[in-house]
C-alpha cells in the first residue's frame, strides 16, 4: 500500500470498501489474542492483511482505464504463462491420448503447484478479462489479443479436471449469454442464489442435490464429494464452539480428524474469524460489489458473472485469502470510475469556470464523467 501511495503520489480517499476492508484487517489481528495457536493463526493473519491491503492498493491506483488495463493485463499475462505450461506438461504426460475431451478422470497439473488453486486462478483471469473487454473505447487490437487468452485459459483448465472450476466456467459463459438478453433479470437471480446457496450447502441441506450432480461430471464419483461431506459437519461443530469470535485462521486444518480444510468459504471464515468477521467478510465483499452494480450500466452483468463464476468455487475450495480473488474484486468495484475516465486522466468534480451562469457548472476540458496454506482436496 505504501508502494502505491508512492507510485500514484496522492493520499487514498478511503470509500465504504476500503473502509471496511481496514476493519477487517484489525479483526484479523484480533483474532491472535483468542487463538489457541498464536504460531499456526499468524501465518494465515499475514495472508488476510497482504489481500486486504491488495484490495485498497489496486483501489488506490486504477483510476483510468490505462490502469485497469495495466492491472488486469498483467494478471491476465501470468494465468496465460501458467496455462501454456500446464498445457505443456500435459502434452509431455501424453493428454493428446486422453480417450474424450471431456474426460475428467484424467488430471493434470504443473509439478510443485496445486492443481487446484492453478484451476481456480485461471477462471478468476477469465472473469477478469470479462471485466477489461467491457471497457468501453479499448483498442480492437486489445480486445482480439484477449479473447485469444480465453480459449487457452478454458482449455488449461479443463486438462486440470478441477470439476468446481469447469462448472465456474460453464456458469459464466451461460450468464454471459442470458446477461445479454436479460441483463437485469439475470444480475438479480445471481444475487439471490448466491447468498442462498452460500447459506445452505454448509448445512447439508443440499447434500443429495450434490450428490447427483456429482455423478453427472464424471467417473471420479466418491459418495461424499471427495470428502467434503463428512468435514463440512465437523467445520459446522467447530463454529459452533466458538460462534461470534472464531477459533482463529488457520486452526481448523490441523484439529479435524481429516487434517484438511473446510474447503467452504462460510465454514472456513467462520472458523477463522467468527460470525462477527464473517459478517465483515461478506460486507467488504458486497459493498464492492454495489459499487460496480449501482455506478455502471455495464455493472450488473458484471457482477452476475463474477458471482456465478466465484460460487462454485466458495462453495467447494479455499479462495477466501486468495491474491487473484482480492484483486479482481477491486477491479470489479473500480470499473464504473476506471471505464468512465480518459487515459491518464483522473475524473475530477466540475469547477465554475468563467462566464458560468449561477448554480450552473461547465466541465473543464478533459474531463469525462461518467495462495492458500490450507491443505487441498480434489475439487467434487
Amino acid at each position: 500500500m505504501v508502494a502505491a501511495i508512492t507510485v500514484s503520489g496522492r493520499i487514498p480517499r478511503l470509500g465504504t470498501p476500503d473502509v471496511l476492508a481496514l476493519i477487517l484487517a484489525v479483526w484479523v489481528v484480533a483474532t491472535l489474542g483468542w487463538t489457541p495457536n498464536v504460531d499456526v493463526t499468524l501465518p494465515s493473519v499475514y495472508l488476510y492483511g497482504a489481500c486486504c491491503l491488495l484490495f485498497l492498493a489496486v483501489r488506490h491506483l486504477v483510476t483510468t482505464r490505462r490502469s485497469l488495463l495495466a492491472v488486469g493485463g498483467a494478471y491476465l499475462v501470468g494465468c496465460v504463462i501458467r496455462a501454456v505450461q500446464l498445457i505443456a506438461e500435459s502434452l509431455a504426460a501424453g493428454a493428446p491420448a486422453r480417450g474424450g475431451a471431456l474426460d475428467l478422470n484424467v488430471r493434470y497439473g504443473i509439478e510443485g503447484y496445486n492443481i487446484n488453486f492453478t484451476a481456480y486462478s485461471l477462471v478468476t483471469g477469465c472473469v477478469l478479462a470479462i471485466v477489461v473487454t467491457n471497457v468501453s473505447g479499448l483498442p480492437r487490437l486489445i480486445k482480439l489479443g484477449i479473447y485469444a487468452m480465453l480459449p487457452v485459459l478454458a482449455y488449461a483448465v479443463l486438462l486440470s479436471g478441477t470439476r468446481g472450476a469447469l462448472v465456474a466456467l460453464g456458469g459464466a459463459a451461460i450468464c454471459l449469454v442470458v446477461g445479454r438478453l436479460m441483463p437485469r433479470l439475470c444480475a438479480l437471480i445471481a444475487a439471490a442464489a448466491a447468498p442462498v446457496a452460500l447459506a445452505l450447502v454448509p448445512l447439508g441441506i443440499t447434500e443429495s442435490a450434490l450428490l447427483w450432480f456429482e455423478s453427472y461430471l464424471g467417473q471420479r464419483t466418491t459418495g461424499d464429494l471427495s470428502g467434503r461431506l463428512v468435514v463440512w459437519p465437523e467445520a459446522l461443530a467447530a463454529w459452533s464452539d466458538s460462534l461470534f469470535l472464531g477459533n482463529g485462521p488457520g486452526v481448523f486444518p490441523i484439529s479435524n480428524s481429516m487434517g484438511i480444510g473446510a474447503h467452504n468459504l462460510v465454514l472456513t471464515v467462520g472458523n477463522d474469524l467468527g460470525l462477527l468477521g464473517l459478517l465483515i467478510y461478506v460486507a467488504v465483499v458486497a459493498s464492492a460489489l454495489a459499487v460496480a452494480w449501482l455506478r455502471s450500466a455495464s455493472g450488473p452483468r458484471l457482477v452476475s458473472v463474477f458471482l456465478i463464476a466465484l460460487l462454485p468455487i466458495w462453495l467447494t475450495g479455499h479462495w477466501e485469502v486468495a491474491m487473484g480473488f482480492w484483486l479482481l474484486l477491486a477491479a470489479v468495484s473500480v470499473f464504473p470510475s476506471a471505464a468512465a475516465a480518459p487515459s491518464g486522466v483522473r475524473q475530477r468534480a466540475a469547477v465554475p469556470t468563467r462566464g458560468t451562469a449561477v448554480g450552473q457548472l461547465r466541465q473543464p476540458v478533459g474531463f469525462d464523467a461518467g495462495v492458500n496454506p490450507r491443505v487441498s482436496i480434489p475439487a467434487p
